[in-house]
């Protein structure tokens, strides 16, 4: 093959390339796409369910007749998906589950305006340490920041008893 019969062969290849992508038509570099509107602001939606959901009241908020001794120590309030909480550290030297369950209904009925408390119950006549916790739920709004999903405890509170 000379040099000539090269020559002819690769222009008649070129051409048939550039007749082949001239037979599909233009290509354009990108294609807009069909937008839909942008949805309404679901803050506002959400603030109005916060608030429906702060009018539920969960539980009793009577105080109990008489309440074992005991000193709140820190109260570290703190405002969340429109919920009002708090996070008590408590100092009692009650042990049972029966005197941390009327310490936690007074609690209950003190701290009636916010949605959810989370209180834990500590010693400290002896070393500083754990004794127990208790979730107080005042709203179904607490209730949900909570965890309770399905439903609220139905006295308004869970109380635990470390042994």
């Amino acid at each position: 093959m000379t040099l000539l019969g090269v020559a002819v062969l690769v222009s008649v290849a070129a051409i048939a390339v550039l007749l082949w992508r001239a037979g599909e038509g233009p290509v354009s570099a990108l294609e807009t796409p069909d937008v839909r509107q942008a949805p309404g602001v679901f803050e506002v939606a959400q603030r109005r369910a916060s608030q429906e959901l702060a009018e539920i009241r969960v539980g009793s908020f009577e105080r109990p007749g008489s309440v074992p001794g005991y000193e709140v120590l820190e109260e570290t309030p703190a405002e969340s998906a429109g919920a009002r909480s708090a996070l008590l550290v408590v100092d009692t030297r009650s042990r049972g589950r029966e005197d941390f369950t009327l310490i936690t209904r007074d609690l209950k009925a003190r701290y009636a305006g916010y949605d959810v408390v989370s209180v834990e119950f500590t010693d400290t006549s002896e070393v500083l340490d754990y004794h127990g916790g208790a979730i107080i739920v005042n709203t179904a709004l607490g209730a949900r920041n909570a965890g309770f999903y399905y439903a609220p405890p139905s006295e308004g509170y869970v109380v635990r008893v470390v042994d």
